[in-house]
């Protein structure tokens, strides 16, 4: 990186950054409970940032590349003349990059060192705890332990260096009824679980690929009370966090004003807080890549909106004085209990082909692969159909669980009851 960063010293740029990612990591791959691979690498990618302004100094466009190791100072050069020459032709607005911080960033984070082969034998071993079942079986599974340190330098004299950990298992299984079967395909990812809580993930996999091979045609309801569980509920949150977001204020698109509800009179409490640490998130850190320090902030207390979050550059075009990036997100507990919720009639959906949010036309949705119809009593497994809903609708009398679950980097409740939507069936 010095030799970089000597040679961008005399270039034509008006700025620059760099960001040096080295990471080290061990890796193991199965099939069924049999090691079919492992490995391990270290690895280093750096990336380069130039800004170029225009003459009068009113706006500025900027080019990224990524600088391979060991070329030479000419094959440098000429990267840099590469991207300065793709960065005149961007015309933004003029905005400034990060400048050095007497902010304590590094306090509060958590070690991030490690025995990364330690590491990864403790998952292998929470993994191979799994049993095959009667009617299920683990199909395959890949542990990825990674060790990363990044290094931030820019022209504005900001120079960190910081640490981080994670961990990733991508987990696929196999339900069977007769000549029918389910696969079912997870991929989580954290800094810290127990071998517990591993394992119970997995074995809920089976359970869901049962529920699945039991389960009837979902019934056609245009006025539905559907409750949301399971991953789906950590998309519909980041629904708030989208429309704080400075480029959405900038754009014209955000919802969110400060001092301003975006929820309805009849809606539970919305409380939520963007956090740099979090126990067992994989997105812990000091900086973002950028070079600027994360901080904490409220971005709603009560429903009512109280800051926005956001790179640099939107920030500066909205007249922000100070901004943070996202590493983390907290979203406090709700009014009722999950018993509560599911004592009412409703449809409740645990798993999507894929859950879509899109916050800017505020519609939200998906393929349902499992959800239980329930009469407030009794219910009973069904798959196909799927959702739609739009914010605007539901915002009015949203109401979610007092109980929360992580997922990841978020803090979500449980589950979240959509009033009067529609979920299209049989």
């Amino acid at each position: 990186m010095n030799e970089l960063y000597d040679v961008l010293k005399t270039s034509k740029t008006s700025d620059f950054l760099i960001r040096e990612e080295q990471t080290e990591s061990r890796e193991a791959f199965f099939i069924g409970q049999k090691l079919d691979m492992s490995r391990a690498k270290k690895v280093t990618h750096t990336f380069l940032t130039v800004f170029v302004d225009s003459e009068d100094g009113k706006f500025r466009g900027s080019a990224e590349k990524e600088i391979h190791q060991g070329i030479s100072r000419e094959e440098m050069q000429q990267e840099i003349d590469q991207a300065l020459f793709a960065a005149q032709f961007v015309q933004n607005p003029w905005y400034p990059i990060a400048e050095p911080s007497d902010a304590p960033a590094n306090d509060g984070m958590p070690d991030a060192s490690r025995d990364l082969t330690s590491e990864l034998v403790k998952l292998v071993q929470a993994m191979q705890e799994i049993k095959s079942e009667e009617d299920s079986r683990v199909n395959s599974y890949e542990i990825f332990v990674n060790q990363k340190q990044t290094h931030i330098r820019n022209s504005r004299g900001v120079d960190v260096t910081f640490s981080g950990f994670d961990c990733e298992i991508e987990v696929v299984t196999n339900s069977r009824k007769d000549d029918h079967e389910i696969e079912i395909y997870r991929d989580l990812r954290f800094s810290d679980k127990s071998a517990e809580k591993i394992i119970a993930e997995v074995r809920g996999m089976f359970h869901t690929g049962r529920q699945r091979l039991n389960a009837v045609p979902t019934r056609q309801n245009e006025h539905a009370d559907v409750l949301l569980s399971g991953d789906a509920v950590g998309s519909f949150f980041q629904y708030f966090a989208m429309h704080t977001n400075a480029s959405y204020q900038y754009m014209g698109v955000a919802k969110a004003k400060i001092g301003e509800s975006i929820t309805g009179a009849d809606a539970d409490p919305l409380n939520i807080r963007l956090v740099p640490t979090l126990d067992g998130s994989a997105k812990n850190a000091p900086y973002d890549e950028t070079g600027m320090p994360v901080a904490e902030r409220v971005l709603f207390e009560n429903g009512i909106c109280r800051s926005y979050w956001g790179s640099l550059q939107h920030a500066h075009y909205i007249g922000m004085k100070d901004t943070t990036s996202m590493n983390n997100m907290v979203v406090e507990g709700g009014s009722k209990t999950l018993d509560e919720l599911r004592s009412m009639p409703h449809i409740e959906i645990t798993d999507f082909s894929a859950f879509d949010m899109d916050a800017v036309s505020g519609t939200c949705g998906g393929e349902i692969r499992l959800a239980y119809e329930s009469d407030g009593t009794t219910s009973h497994p069904t798959t196909s159909g799927s959702l739609s809903a739009r914010y605007d609708d539901v915002l009015k009398n949203l109401t979610f669980s007092k109980e929360t679950q992580q997922i990841n980097n978020r803090v979500v409740p449980c589950a979240v009851l959509l009033r009067d939507v529609t979920v299209a069936g049989e």
